[in-house]
């Protein structure tokens, strides 16, 4: 049956796990890198955040990306929304 897995992801945007149901062993509540909390949801929306498409098929060679925008309801996630933020942040400086 062909379905995305879930996407486990920090505040930073590191990608913890984009298998998060079928790779549990991998999850983390915090990011090894940076520390932030992880998320697995649209802190706008709620929906699940697309991990990993599974159709039966092992795909290798494809490396998975944090997304930048929740398909559920257009809102950036919180990594994008912090470099907006310092973006206008640095515009406004100048």
């Amino acid at each position: 049956m062909d379905h995305h897995d879930i996407a486990q992801i920090c505040l930073n945007g590191h990608c913890i796990n984009s298998a998060y149901n079928k790779l549990p062993q991998f999850n983390q509540d915090f990011c090894d890198k940076c520390g932030e909390k992880t998320i697995t949801q649209c802190t706008e929306c709620g929906v699940n955040i697309l991990g990993d498409y599974e159709n039966g098929v092992m795909a290798i060679g494809f490396e998975f990306h944090s997304p930048e925008y929740c398909h559920n309801c257009g809102k950036p996630f919180p990594w994008l929304a912090k470099k907006i933020k310092a973006a206008i942040e640095m515009a406004e400086l100048e």
